[in-house]
């Protein structure tokens, strides 16, 4: 009786374990993040590298784990090289760990795949180092290993007598995508946030900075713990990049929301709301992409782009939202190509060298593909206009032509001016086409928009034109007296429209060459479109006054006209 009941606790015990894999989904093993400070200054932990770089003692980690970043204070130029050691004690390559892409210093994770330790190499001394580790495998703990083993081996019975597990079946067009479900994001943990969404015009490529000898059976873990990483370490709302492909032309998906739908992702600052985002897993600066994940790529933004109405060639312009680590200040109109690389858009290195020199590729094959994807085009429609910056409150002076499939001219028909507004746009100005297809029209304001042309053909279809950015500068007046007495107080005044909450006084003084030196600038506060303040010039000399606005996502940056004013010795 004895060894019946320790038989069956043992079996219940064994149920308990294996219970979360006996489903006909793919297993998932249970995903942990963990931290480690790393001292970068204390006796044994440490040696100086060639070159005044520091390189680490050998760092073991509290458990096994598959990915780790790196955090740090100061400074943001520091650079890191990693190598890890696996469970038998071999060391990996040193591996360049890519710049962190968000607003403080560190290192983008690399893919570990099961090490135990680590060693690095940093260009710099820093503060607080701090390391940042994923396990996604099950494979933390020796507790944990065995478990892992269980539930697989319970998994595999299962799906052995279940051969009814249903796949989802991919869009028309699309590539074979392994969805959320199928590489394990219930393990990341639900996205923070609802998706929100925007438009499709443009494809923006990375990598991930991760090791390049995974197998194909890694995929799903490495994207697993670039997902955990994104939404715990980086605080995101899920994974950062719409998809990912692996060097074995593996598609996956990435952040939730629908792979058809224009989902807003963290693939390229200041740009996410009007494209979408592939990462290629793995490591490309001096090692090419493999052919399949070019194919795979190339497919996949065939069928992406197509289905939002976008080209594969050629480029597109849009508006700059500014971040830190965006080349553009915000309300600058950027052009790129329909499918370019991160570092297009930002201050990185990614997609790396050699994945970089394939974009042409990938772009002639998409072109290639997408021909049988998109429907030939009944008309094409052109948007050009006048000024890409205006003036407030100049008005926006838009032309164009509506030409119908054999290039004859589309005559009498009704021409929309329409904004991006949200993820959709929104018509603000109505005309015609004339004799000649052409159109023109005018649109007043007040802020930068993006822009597009809708004609509604004979049959009733709609051709719309490609997008054009128009910036908007404000307008900024400003008063203040020609003479002044030098450490006199005097009243500048002036406006700025649109209302700006803040604005920039800029001071110039002439020096002995004859030129204006900056010597000072005061940041003043804008009160329903108007600015006062008492200023003092220390100095008897020519002084030149300007007042400044920055670029934003709703008007470019602007500036007043030069006032120019002699402070003079006051009389004793």
């Amino acid at each position: 009786m004895r060894r019946l009941c320790l038989l069956l606790v043992v079996c219940a015990l064994a149920a308990w374990a294996a219970g979360p894999a006996l489903t006909a989904l793919p297993f998932v093993p249970r995903a942990i993040e963990f931290e480690q400070a790393i001292a970068t200054s204390a006796a044994g932990s440490a040696r100086p590298g060639e070159g005044g770089a520091w390189r680490s003692g050998v760092i073991r980690a509290p458990q096994r784990f598959d990915l780790v970043g790196l955090s740090w204070r100061g400074p943001h130029d520091a650079r890191a090289r990693i190598r890890v050691r696996d469970a038998g004690g071999r060391w990996s390559r040193w591996t360049a760990m890519a710049g962190e892409h968000g607003a403080g210093p560190g290192a983008e994770p690399v893919w570990a795949g099961g090490a135990d330790a680590l060693q690095l190499r940093l260009t710099r001394a820093v503060r607080g180092l701090r390391a940042w580790f994923v396990n996604a495998t099950g494979s933390a703990t020796a507790p944990e290993r065995a478990l892992t083993a269980l539930r697989r081996a319970a998994h595999g019975a299962v799906a052995a007598l279940n051969s009814a597990r249903a796949h989802a079946q991919e869009p028309a067009g699309a590539p074979p995508i392994v969805s959320r479900e199928a590489w394990g994001a219930q393990a990341c943990g639900p996205p923070r946030a609802a998706p929100s969404y925007g438009s499709v015009q443009a494809a923006f490529v990375h990598h991930t900075v991760d090791a390049n000898d995974y197998g194909p059976q890694d995929s799903p873990a490495i994207v697993r713990a670039i997902c955990r990483y994104h939404r715990d370490a980086k605080g995101w709302r899920d994974i950062g990049y719409n998809f990912l492909v692996d060097r074995f032309g593996q598609v996956f998906e990435g952040r939730a929301g629908g792979i058809e739908q224009a989902v807003v992702g963290a693939q390229a600052q200041g740009y996410n709301d009007v494209s979408t985002g592939v990462a290629n897993i793995g490591t490309f600066g001096a090692v090419a992409q493999t052919p399949e994940a070019v194919h795979a790529t190339a497919r996949l933004l065939a069928w992406k782009l197509a289905l939002h109405g976008a080209p594969v060639q050629g480029q597109v312009t849009v508006l700059s939202r500014g971040g830190p680590s965006n080349r553009h200040p915000a309300g600058t109109a950027v052009t790129f190509e329909r499918i370019a690389a991160h570092r297009d858009a930002d201050s990185t290195s990614c997609p790396g060298d050699a994945l970089f020199a394939q974009l042409p590729e990938i772009r002639r094959q998409a072109a290639e593909l997408a021909s049988a994807l998109a429907p030939a085009p009944t008309a094409t429609v052109t948007l050009d206009a006048a000024d890409a910056t205006l003036d407030y409150p100049q008005a926006a002076q838009l032309s164009g032509r509506a030409t119908d499939a054999a290039g004859a001219p589309v005559v009498g028909a009704p021409v929309s001016i329409q904004i991006a507004a949200g993820a959709g746009f929104v018509t603000l100005a109505r005309t015609a086409t004339g004799a000649d297809g052409g159109w023109s029209a005018q649109l007043a304001t007040r802020y930068t928009r993006t822009l597009r042309a809708v004609v509604r053909l004979p049959d009733g279809a709609l051709a719309a034109s490609r997008t054009v950015a128009v910036a908007v500068a404000p307008r900024i007046g400003v008063r203040a007296p020609r003479r002044v007495g030098a450490r006199r107080p005097f009243a500048l005044r002036g406006s700025v429209l649109p209302r700006r909450a803040t604005v920039t006084l800029a001071i110039a003084r002439q020096g002995s060459d004859g030129a204006f030196h900056t010597v000072a600038r005061v940041a003043l506060r804008a009160v329903a479109g108007t600015f006062r303040h008492t200023l003092r010039l220390r100095r008897p000399a020519l002084h030149r006054l300007r007042i400044e606005s920055r670029a934003d996502a709703r008007n470019s940056a602007g500036r007043s006209r030069d006032v120019v004013l002699r402070a003079v010795r006051p009389r004793r």
